[in-house]
């Protein structure tokens, strides 16, 4: 006896404890302060209000520079401004008359939707304007958004070049695959961008580091060759090889090493941005952001607020028939359903299943099965019709049926491409998989059968 009430109390307490570290996070002492180290809730476009950003054709020009031969240079100028002997050049827009067309405008659609999803973006509404090119994307209001609007207008062009002539020596032709990894060092995690290369491309990486090395005239003076690593003709980074690269794959450092998972995760977002970049195609137009504005949540705050002060009573309601019904067993059954709740809710969070309206419905129905299942156990255990292990089975016997066939649609609807749908599939596979196994655990541990009077 004592040891049975022993197990229910551990038992209890641990329920509690998952419940407190669901519910209200944990916190620890960092840069001075208290900061919730739980990952925050992945919320849908209707619940958390969208960034809405309109992409233009640009109508810009840039100034080009011709030598004497009609070989266009970067810098042809004097020192007072003027143009050097027998150098020309002309204002050319950035787009060419024949690059608009519709077969490009859908080539530039297409390229921002995969940027999108190698940054993690599950859930954006992407739009084409046939008639003038304008593409107009919506994506959930969060920390990035900005950086993923800025990212969408990339012409996405990757260049190794001699630092000196200029010279292209590899391109985005030249690359299989972009991805951020990890080492670790002695001072934390070091992120990296990897680029892997092709066939070709690794032949030439090969031929390029055993060209640019560190190396020194006979006096002692470096004459270190170095290449430029660029994107749209910005300088990612310069630098040169100390020894030869054979296997294809070069690793370029994002950040410095930390141990703060934030800054981590930070450098690991900007590696896979630029990752998505450079293994898609180049743009063949070049865009520029003409509107960036927030659109608030299609759901109303205070709809979601009914609605879940709605749910919650039901809760409550059935919480007080159950204590006042089946008394010890009833109060274990409510602090069962609280932890059942605050496991799903940990999974949502460390699985990063976007909460959405649709979502709110399947969690709705895995609260309303695993009610059912209880009522159902509650009222077997009063009766003591068998013993604990007899009820438990036929229980089980009962809602596996029911709850087997619900969760196979479960996984079918996670693997639809389309968020409200796999949300939901995402939801009820996981809400199906653990109610099973909590209650049978919470039955076995908790539940006893009621002294029948004969």
């Amino acid at each position: 006896m004592k040891k049975s009430k022993l197990i229910k109390g551990l038992t209890v307490l641990v329920i509690i404890a998952i419940c407190l570290i669901s519910f209200c996070g944990i916190y620890i002492k960092k840069q001075g302060k208290m900061t919730n180290i739980m990952p925050e809730y992945s919320m849908g476009m209707n619940l958390s209000g969208a960034r809405v950003a309109k992409f233009k054709i640009s109508d810009k020009t840039e100034e080009i520079i011709y030598d004497a031969e009609g070989n266009v240079v970067t810098d042809g100028t004097n020192e007072d401004g003027t143009l050097k002997e027998g150098y020309t050049k002309e204002n050319k827009p950035v787009n060419s008359e024949d690059v608009l067309n519709e077969k490009n405008y859908e080539l530039a659609k297409k390229i921002m939707q995969n940027r999108l999803d190698n940054m993690g973006i599950s859930e954006y509404d992407l739009r084409l304007n046939y008639s003038n090119g304008e593409v107009i994307v919506a994506i959930p209001e969060d920390n990035y958004t900005d950086t993923a609007i800025s990212n969408l207008s990339y012409l996405g062009k990757f260049e190794i070049k001699d630092s000196k002539t200029d010279e292209v020596l590899m391109d985005n032709s030249n690359i299989k695959n972009a991805a951020a990894v990890y080492g670790n060092t002695n001072t934390g995690t070091r992120v990296y961008l990897s680029i892997e290369f092709n066939k070709e491309g690794k032949q030439k990486l090969e031929d390029i580091t055993r060209t640019y090395i560190s190396s020194k005239d006979e006096e002692g003076n470096d004459t270190t060759n170095k290449i430029s690593i660029k994107l749209d003709d910005e300088t990612l980074l310069e630098t040169y090889f100390d020894e030869p690269i054979t296997t294809g794959s070069l690793e370029l450092s994002i950040g410095s090493a930390s141990t703060s998972n934030e800054e981590i995760s930070d450098y690991v977002k900007q590696a896979n941005q630029i990752a998505g970049l450079i293994k898609n195609d180049v743009m063949k137009i070049k865009y520029e952001l003409s509107e960036n504005n927030y659109v608030s949540a299609s759901i109303d705050n205070i709809d979601i607020k009914v609605v879940l002060c709605v749910i919650i009573a039901i809760q409550v309601i059935g919480f007080i028939y159950w204590g006042i019904r089946y008394r010890a067993n009833g109060i274990f059954a409510i602090i069962g359903t609280c932890g059942l709740m605050a496991i799903i809710l940990l999974v949502v969070r460390y699985a990063n299943v976007t909460i959405s309206v649709e979502a709110i419905v399947a969690i709705i129905g895995i609260l309303v099965s695993n009610f059912l299942m209880l009522q159902y156990a509650l009222r077997k255990f009063e009766k003591a019709e068998g013993n604990k292990v007899e009820i438990i089975k036929e229980t089980y016997k009962r809602y596996v049926s029911i709850l087997l066939p619900l969760c196979i649609i479960a996984i079918v609807f996670t693997f639809i491409n389309w968020l409200p749908i796999a949300s939901i599939g995402m939801l009820l596979f996981w809400g199906i998989v653990i109610l099973m196994l909590y209650n049978y655990i919470v039955m076995n541990l908790l539940f006893d059968l009621k002294e029948v009077r004969k």
